[in-house]
């Protein structure tokens, strides 16, 4: 009898463990580009072909097949067709990453799943995206607040003990302890010590790190923490594509992972390296370069941004449209330049890896 007591019992956690699995929701990842027209953001294919109209007072780009759109005052989310997945009911919401999105219901926030069920309630001052697994989180602590680290359940696996705290990359995240940061390993263990005023994320095995104070040098460290680019720069920008763009006294100059010049030129301002190309201004005129230096798309531009899926957005007087690596605009500049919309197509594609968009 009793057997067949802790048979059924083991049969009840295992079929309530089943219960408790999230259900994967398949979507559409197809390409869609945000644009804006009249005003009011929409979305288009890469053949520039309107698939969901501008109606949109505020939208954001597409990931993971879902988009953060505003209706009446409330944040939701559509699908690459334009069907709303998640009916707006956030007072402010981010996109999806790692199957997960930071929503605000009132002045806390919380997280769903792409199903649009709160899967962590609302109960953070703060939150940062899911990046291998993990989440920074802050959290109310006296009169102050600390940061700590949750999975996709919410379960604290790094308990609230940060001033401040950023995304895990390369199984790596930057946290601040007092003035200072240091790097964690996703056990909370601080391998890399607290010595630097600031700290980025790491990207191509290095990450981008300030010394000596709010106007002290930057340079460039590995995993174990050695300083392998020196600091000496007075600005920098994270490795992309292998390059990245650091600048001393008033020039900037493109660098590769050993700190060497990969191009025997200096630019005005820095730029970023995308699919083997990247966009440089020449006499007031934007081009595209490769890493040889070599203008291979000649500049005739007022403005661009990098290459993602074979194409990029460019400005053609005060219109977007977009060209490829050969550089023939595939999309006629009819839509509005929209600077917030070209930032969130850069940030998201330099700073997280994502699939690369598929043709449709």
């Amino acid at each position: 009898m009793k057997r067949l007591l802790y048979l059924t019992l083991a049969l009840l956690t295992i079929c309530a463990a089943c219960n408790r699995e999230e259900k994967k929701v398949v979507l559409d990842n197809s390409l869609r580009l945000l644009v804006k027209f009249n005003g009011k953001y929409g979305y288009c294919d890469r053949g520039g072909t309107t698939v969901i109209p501008p109606q949109f007072g505020s939208a954001s780009i597409f990931s993971e097949g879902l988009a953060t759109v505003r209706v009446n005052g409330k944040d939701g989310y559509i699908d690459t067709n334009g069907n709303t997945v998640i009916p707006p009911s956030f007072d402010s919401a981010s996109i999806f990453l790692n199957g997960r999105a930071s929503v605000r219901k009132g002045d806390k926030w919380g997280y769903i799943n792409q199903a649009g069920k709160m899967v962590i309630d609302a109960d953070y001052l703060y939150t940062f995206a899911f990046r291998e697994g993990l989440a920074a989180v802050i959290v109310a602590e006296g009169s102050g607040a600390k940061a700590g680290y949750i999975d996709d359940r919410g379960k604290f696996v790094i308990k609230p003990r940060f001033d401040d705290a950023s995304l895990f990359s390369e199984g790596l995240a930057a946290v601040k302890i007092g003035k200072n940061h240091g790097y964690i390993d996703k056990t909370g263990t601080l391998l890399i010590p607290v010595q630097f005023f600031e700290a980025a994320m790491f990207r191509d095995g290095l990450a981008m790190v300030k010394i000596n104070g709010k106007f002290g040098v930057i340079g460039f460290i590995d995993h174990s923490g050695k300083m392998v680019i020196t600091a000496q720069y007075s600005e920098a920008t994270n490795f992309n594509d292998g390059v990245a763009a650091v600048k001393k006294k008033d020039t900037w100059q493109l660098i590769d992972a050993t700190g060497k010049p990969v191009i025997d030129q200096e630019f005005a301002s820095p730029t970023v390296f995308s699919e083997g190309l990247a966009p440089v201004m020449i006499k007031g005129k934007v081009g595209y370069m490769d890493k040889k230096g070599k203008v291979v798309i000649k500049p005739q531009f007022d403005a661009g941004s990098i290459f993602v899926g074979g194409i990029a957005p460019v400005k053609v007087g005060e219109k977007c449209g977009y060209i490829d690596k050969t550089g023939k605009m595939v999309i006629e500049p009819r839509f509005e330049w929209d600077q917030r919309s070209i930032d969130q197509y850069t940030h998201y594609y330099t700073h997280f890896t994502a699939d690369s968009p598929k043709e449709k």
